[in-house]
Parts: structure tokens; C-alpha cells; sequence
């Protein structure tokens, strides 16, 4: 009998709780991979984050091999739902035991529910990990036993469970079987045209790269840099991180080690960087507590009351960069042709949509995760909800990015702006900054104020 780990959004072999939890229990090990272009497109990926997800199985398969493990990908089809694939192979494959880290999606946390009772029916257990995440973020609660609505307490709260339990014990994965040749993976059809990543290269080597390098210099001056995108700052990490070529362990880890558990003893620039790390954890606790986050409602239910605009004329211009806010604009171009944007300018960018243009957020969410390498669910929903006032952003609605000061404070020598805009017509600015936010504060204002009377 062997053991079955299902890769999901946790494609690496080091440090992948899944995968040592199955080498623990038996010598003989399988991995499956699902490609499930149904499902993808339901959540609204877009051929980046396809083709980048796609070649980091092809790593994977590569990794897996040199332990030699056999990677089995298959493809789910509107006749074979992922449940019916998980329990056909591993009855095929005469598992005992398929390992998973666990998602925070409400679909998928429905969807692995509905597989631990079909393979429980056949006497295969589901066994559930930490894989995304650093701590269970699902179980870390208020003194009300509440899930927490609000960073800064969620936080707090986390330091304080870190120092507890300390970082996961360093597993390394082994095998005893000598290493087989690199499997052929199957021709994965994305049913669109391809898309060329350049600028990133999958797989976990290149990410530790990317690590090693960025804790060499960048992290010590993280905390005045990054939120400049006209400055190599950040870590850049992001696409790695979202299909899990690297965790957020193997990057906290090695600061950890340096400076010890406790931030308050850290430096300026690997505290802040920490803190951005429990940013991403913070939008998967929000998304495991709340149901509805991942269900394109808004964590704030007020915000159902808002009258958003229905200009195609507006979206269009903001999705083409051509609003005539050369900040703005450079920053859609980046999107379009690089499939990332630099995170500051993710905030000013869903801003300028959702209160200059007063355009719906889940218009804005779908954009980006069709154009972005590092789609992460989560965050893409976290990040939105946040910057239109319907998650959890602590600062009350008027909290409005002016674009203009935001790029004389963020690309003074407009390098950045020049760098993405040089080539593109320059269009005259489609609104007054001015105007549209007294508009947009006042249909806050109403929105509030209608759901408070309707409530009474």
C-alpha cells in the first residue's frame, strides 16, 4: 500500500508537510497533480497564472523524480470531477492515506469534504496540513473565540502563537528509492494562446535564488523601499509563493534563525518584511472564517447598499491604461505586459477604481486575476476588498489615494511612469480627482446610512 499526496497549490518537494507526512508513513510514494481548467476558469484565471502554474508542475515532476516519485498529472473534464479523479487513483494506485494541504476557498474546502467521505466509504483516510501557510491561521481566535476582521489584533495575535509554537521543525523530505527518469507531463491545453514569462522562471531553485538575494541587501532597506516601484525593493517573491514552489516558511525561516523569534528584536527592514508575510496569512484566516469572502460577496454586508457606476466607457479605459494619470496608466501596462504590478500600485490602481470611478471591485478583482502571474485568491480578494472599503481596511471609507501625490511621493523621478509609458498615446485625464471623491465619500455616506435604517 502506498501513500497519495495531492499537490495543489504546494508544488515543491522541500519543506511540504504533505509530502513528508506521506515519506513517514511509507516508502512507497505517489504524487498527483489535477489540471482542472473547469474550475480555474470559474475562479477566473487567466493564461498567465495558467501557463505558470502548468510549468511549475513540469518542476515539480522534475523534483519528484530525483527522489524518485512519480508525478501522475491528470486532466478534469466535465465527466471526471476532481473528487471522482482523487478516488479513482488512489483505489488504483492502493493508497491508504491521500495527503493535502489544506485551501482556503470555500469551494474547495466544500470539494475536499465531499472527497474525505467518498474515500472514506472505500477505507482511504484524507489527511489534511499546513502547506500555504505558516501557522493554522484558521484556528487562531480572539479572547471571544472570533475570527479577527481586522490586521493589526490579527497580528498581534499571530506573534504571539509563533512564539508559542516556534516555526515547523525543519522535515526533510527522503525517499529511499534511487532516482527515475523525469516523467513526460501531458500536454496541458489551456484552449488559449500561449503566454510568454520571461521575466520569471518556475520552479523552487529559482525562487531560493530570488530569496537569497533579496536577504542579502534589498531586506535591510525593505522598510523606506518598498513601496517604491521605481526601486528594485521587494522580494518579488509573489508568483513562487502562489502556487507554492516556495512557502512562507522557507522565507521566514532563514530571518528567524538570524534574529530570533521575537520582531520587536528585529531591524526596520526585516520587521516590516515579516509583517507583509502575515498579510498574506491574515487574507487566508479572512477567507477561512468567513464563507462569503470567497463568494463574491464583500466581508463588509453595509457595502451591499452601494450604488456602483455601470460605465464600460471607465473600466475600459482603466483596464487599457489609458485614463490620462500617468501613474495609474504605467501601472495597467505593467500588468498587461509583464503579468505583475508592484504591490503599492495594486492599492492605487483598485482605489482610483472603486472610488474615483466608483466601478464595482469584483470588476477590478476578475482583471487582475486574468492578467496576473502571481494570482493568489486570497489576497487578490483581501487586497480588493481592502483598498474599496468592503474588507478589512481598519481606516474608515474617506481613506481615498490621490494618484497624483501618490506617484510625486512613490516615483518622484518618474522613472517608473517613463519606463512603462514610453510608446503609449497619452490621453486627457478622464476625471477630476477632486470631484469624484466627494462623490464617492458621499455614496459611502448614504450606503451606511440606508443599511443602518434598514437594519433598524
Amino acid at each position: 500500500m502506498c501513500e497519495l499526496v495531492w499537490f495543489r497549490h504546494d508544488l515543491r518537494v522541500a519543506e511540504q508537510p504533505a509530502l513528508n507526512a506521506a515519506l513517514r508513513s511509507s516508502q512507497e510514494v505517489v504524487g498527483l497533480v489535477i489540471v482542472d481548467r473547469i474550475q480555474w476558469k470559474a475562479h477566473g484565471w487567466g493564461i498567465p497564472c495558467m501557463t505558470w502554474y502548468t510549468d511549475t508542475v513540469r518542476a515539480l515532476a522534475d523534483q519528484l523524480a530525483a527522489m524518485g516519485i512519480v508525478l501522475r498529472v491528470e486532466i478534469a473534464t466535465t465527466c471526471k470531477s476532481q473528487c471522482t479523479i482523487v478516488s479513482e487513483v488512489a483505489q488504483d494506485m492502493k493508497a491508504k492515506c491521500v495527503h493535502v494541504g489544506r485551501q482556503a476557498g470555500f469551494d474547495e474546502r466544500r470539494r475536499d469534504q465531499n472527497i474525505k467521505r467518498e474515500l472514506s466509504d472505500v477505507g482511504i483516510k484524507l489527511v489534511e496540513h499546513t502547506t500555504e501557510s505558516i501557522l493554522p491561521v484558521e484556528l487562531i481566535r480572539s479572547k471571544s473565540d472570533l475570527p479577527y476582521s481586522v490586521y493589526t489584533p490579527f497580528r498581534r495575535a499571530w506573534d504571539a502563537q509563533l512564539s508559542q509554537v516556534g516555526l515547523p521543525d525543519l522535515d526533510k523530505a527522503h525517499a529511499s528509492a534511487t532516482p527515475i527518469a523525469s516523467p513526460q507531463v501531458p500536454y496541458i491545453d489551456l484552449g488559449e494562446a500561449t503566454w510568454s514569462h520571461t521575466a520569471w522562471c518556475a520552479g523552487t531553485a529559482s525562487a531560493l535564488e530570488r530569496l537569497n538575494t533579496f536577504l542579502q541587501g534589498p531586506i535591510d532597506h525593505y522598510h523606506t523601499n518598498r513601496d517604491r516601484p521605481d526601486l528594485n525593493g521587494t522580494s518579488t517573491l509573489s508568483p513562487w509563493l502562489a502556487v507554492g514552489a516556495i512557502s512562507p516558511v522557507m522565507c521566514l525561516r532563514p530571518l528567524v534563525e538570524r534574529y530570533g523569534l521575537d520582531p520587536e528584536q528585529w531591524p526596520d527592514g526585516p520587521r516590516v518584511w515579516r509583517q507583509e508575510l502575515v498579510w498574506r496569512e491574515f487574507y487566508r484566516h479572512v477567507m477561512m472564517t468567513r464563507d462569503k469572502v470567497s463568494q463574491n460577496q464583500p466581508m463588509q454586508d453595509w457595502t451591499e447598499k452601494l450604488e456602483w457606476r455601470s460605465d464600460a466607457d471607465a473600466l475600459n479605459a482603466w483596464t487599457n491604461g489609458q485614463t490620462g494619470f500617468d501613474i495609474i496608466d504605467a501601472a495597467m501596462i505593467q500588468l498587461r505586459e509583464l503579468g505583475w504590478m508592484h504591490n503599492r500600485l495594486r492599492m492605487v490602481t483598485a482605489m482610483f477604481l472603486t472610488k474615483n470611478l466608483m466601478v464595482d471591485w469584483r470588476l477590478g478583482e476578475l482583471h487582475f486575476s486574468k492578467h496576473l502571474i502571481d494570482y493568489d485568491f486570497a489576497s487578490n480578494n483581501g487586497g480588493w476588498q481592502w483598498a474599496a472599503s468592503t474588507g478589512t481596511d481598519a481606516a474608515p471609507y474617506f481613506r481615498i489615494f490621490n494618484p497624483e501625490s501618490q506617484a510625486e511621493k512613490f516615483d518622484p523621478d518618474r522613472q517608473y511612469q517613463a519606463q512603462w509609458l514610453n510608446g503609449h498615446s497619452r490621453p486627457t485625464q478622464i476625471v477630476d480627482l477632486k470631484t469624484t471623491r466627494a462623490f464617492a465619500i458621499q455614496a459611502f455616506k448614504s450606503a451606511k446610512a440606508g443599511a443602518t435604517e434598514s437594519d433598524n
